[in-house]
């Protein structure tokens, strides 16, 4: 009741204070001076004294004021006048006029023509608020039709939505809550005219607790006027914030609600039929943006994985080292469904052991943890050969100590297959927290798991090319070694033996006739050029000082020979720690080393090379640089026996067999540089 008065004082002060008021005053009391004052007969034309002297003329311009009230106070004001102006005629009829009949028959038709006057008035005013109120929500209407097709944010959708709402229908707070289906909760996602607490408070409701709940339940408006008895748990927020009256309206789009929208009132307020035509009908546009926002998000998201797996499926093609591909594929599992650790398990298929080289955001000495197929989530996996989902992993029975002391909680685990082979499983989760993974975020990673495997799969099949290939390569050396050998120990030394016995024939030489010495000369010749090419043949086919000095040695001579037989100089330097890496490293980088030369000397047209030997710890890296005329170098490997250069792509091979990178520079005019690095444990020290 105090506050009903405090409102109504306020308002007789905002009338009062209108200058209007106080014309609508001055009037009153100058037609009722006029009408209690003016003579009777002797002031007007003879044919107007009858007029006059029954003061009709007054009670007829008293409709001025009563107009003018409604004009400017409505119905309410008009009808207080027209009231106010009938009090102030009565007196003269019941003491002054000396035809009281007639007076109050006129005073009865100001009465009926004043209320016809003050009825039109209102109609016409109510007409004129209905078509602007009409106009004002067709604005608000195509407002919100422009926001929502003219932004592509969904938050900005909402806010800019809730302020129409609340412009047009003239409320002090506001509220759009989201539908998470997955745990059946509302989040606030836009909010107007609500404190920090309050917004805390209300950031997070279960729908089936409150009104909001109910709206959406019923797909119907609400309209509620006490909130802490119909909000459950969250009325106690509302109510401290000093809201009363609530529209709660459904975000619908296709039949499916997607949300609430609820606007207050700080007073009690009925709301129209009008009002709840309009918050629903934007409650209807904000649903169909709520929906084609999600339809553009998943979109998006469905690219975006999308683009994780053509990466994933790329670098599967491309790269067949697991230590380099496994882990970027876990961080882009993780990534993909937004977990925050995972692991790569692989099984050994002779032990059937299942262990974890590859984690993430894990502790490192899970990788040192070995299961059988029958133990834990991964033996699980590994069994069945389908996805595990876990939502509290420590309250898995299978669980494993090691892990659960991590803070894992929620986790999805996948088999890595190919065809109807196992070879592991991926698994990512959340930690401390509990993480509820989607249907697809399971089929994303089943699509990553079967990637996977191909990867695997290609890896040992790979890794059995390599062992294939390092064989045959020992072959070879072995068969060019015993080639080299028998040239050296039997060939040359015929040869050498010819020679001596030809240089030991001088005192025949004499007795024989003109031509013959000459021929004799010539076969001295031959013999010794046949020497000097089986023995350039066996150091090409293989160096003793390979063997017996080292790379750094055979390299130099290398280096002696291109610049004595070719006149192309060429430079050795040697940087680090010089050391005897395993005879198949040193085999590998001298034979790369050697055709790298070759090409040099056959097609690079130069005249300086250089051959830069750096020693790391742990691994051996070569350089051979010109100053050629070089090349057009493909951007892969691959395409170099399309151009018919078979060389370059034996000395890449020779450094992938054994686990090393080659890689070729080269720009016509510019020369070429090949630099080949390897991993290498020593020996045996040079």
């Amino acid at each position: 009741m105090e506050a009903e008065r405090t409102t109504l004082g306020r308002r007789l002060k905002r009338a009062i204070a209108r200058r209007s008021f106080w014309i609508i005053v001055a009037m009153l009391a100058a037609i009722t001076m006029l009408h209690y004052s003016l003579p009777s007969a002797r002031l007007a034309a003879p044919w107007m004294d009858g007029f006059l002297s029954r003061h009709a003329v007054e009670r007829i311009i008293f409709i001025l004021p009563v107009a003018g009230a409604a004009f400017t106070y409505g119905q309410v004001g008009g009808m207080i006048t027209l009231a106010l102006v009938i009090l102030i005629m009565l007196p003269r009829v019941l003491w002054i006029s000396p035809y009281p009949l007639d007076a109050g028959i006129e005073i009865a038709a100001v009465a009926v023509v004043g209320y016809l006057v003050v009825w039109m008035i209102e109609t016409q005013e109510r007409e004129k608020r209905l078509r602007q109120q009409t106009l004002l929500r067709l604005r608000a209407l195509n407002a919100v039709a422009t926001i929502i097709t003219h932004s592509p944010e969904l938050e900005q959708i909402l806010n800019g939505a809730l302020e129409k709402v609340l412009e047009v229908t003239g409320l002090e707070a506001g509220l759009i809550f989201l539908l998470e289906p997955q745990r059946q909760e509302l989040v606030l996602a836009a909010h107007r005219g609500m404190s920090p607490e309050t917004i805390a408070r209300l950031e997070r409701m279960p729908v089936d607790e409150n009104v909001y709940g109910r709206a959406m339940r019923s797909g119907q408006p609400v309209v509620v006027d006490e909130p802490l008895a119909e909000l459950g748990r969250a009325g106690e927020a509302v109510w401290q914030e000093g809201l009363h009256s609530q529209m709660v309206t459904p975000l619908k789009s296709k039949g499916k609600v997607q949300g609430v929208l609820a606007v207050a009132a700080r007073r009690g307020r009925a709301f129209s039929a009008e009002d709840l035509e309009l918050v629903d009908v934007i409650g209807n546009q904000i649903g169909v943006a709520v929906e084609n926002a999600s339809l553009h998000r998943d979109i998006a998201r469905q690219l975006h994985i999308q683009r994780w797996l053509n990466e994933v499926a790329e670098r599967i093609t491309s790269e067949l080292e697991l230590e380099k591909l496994l882990p970027k594929v876990l961080q882009i599992a993780e990534e993909m469904v937004g977990a925050e650790a995972g692991a790569i398990a692989l099984l050994d298929p002779q032990s059937q052991c299942i262990q974890y080289p590859y984690l993430h955001n894990l502790p490192a000495e899970l990788a040192e943890i070995t299961l059988s197929i029958h133990e834990g989530l991964a033996g699980e996996v590994v069994r069945s050969a389908r996805p595990v989902l876990i939502d509290d992993y420590r309250s898995y029975p299978a669980a494993l100590p090691a892990f659960a002391a991590t803070g894992l909680t929620s986790v999805a685990a996948v088999p890595i297959v190919s065809g109807s082979q196992v070879f592991g499983i991926l698994a990512v989760g959340s930690l401390d927290s509990a993480k509820r993974f989607s249907e697809q975020d399971v089929a994303v990673l089943v699509a990553m798991g079967r990637q996977t495997g191909v990867a695997v799969e290609n890896a040992h099949l790979y890794e059995s090319m390599r062992f294939y290939a390092r064989q045959i390569i020992q072959a070879q050396e072995n068969e060019r070694k015993r080639i080299a050998q028998e040239l050296h120990d039997e060939t040359v030394q015929m040869l050498i033996a010819i020679s001596r016995r030809l240089e030991g024939l001088p005192a025949v030489q004499a007795q024989l006739s003109e031509p013959a010495p000459r021929d004799l000369e010539q076969a001295r010749e031959l013999t010794r050029n046949a020497i000097a090419g089986i023995r350039r043949f066996v150091q090409d086919l293989r160096p003793p000082a390979l063997d017996h000095l080292g790379l750094v040695a055979a390299l130099e001579g290398l280096a002696d020979d291109m610049t004595a037989r070719e006149g192309i100089r060429a430079e050795l330097v040697v940087e680090g720690v010089p050391q005897r890496p395993a005879p198949e490293a040193e085999m590998a980088l001298f034979r790369i080393a050697q055709e790298a030369l070759n090409n040099v000397r056959r097609h690079a047209n130069a005249s300086r090379a250089l051959i830069r030997l750096t020693f790391h710890p742990g691994a051996v890296q070569m350089t051979i640089s010109d100053d050629g005329c070089g090349f057009a170098a493909p951007q892969r490997i691959g395409d170099l026996a399309t151009t018919g250069r078979l060389g370059l792509i034996g000395m890449y091979e020779r450094a992938r067999t054994l686990g090393g990178e080659l890689s070729i520079q080269a720009e016509p005019g510019r020369g070429t540089t090949v630099t080949a690095r390897l991993p290498v444990q020593p020996e045996r020290s040079g």
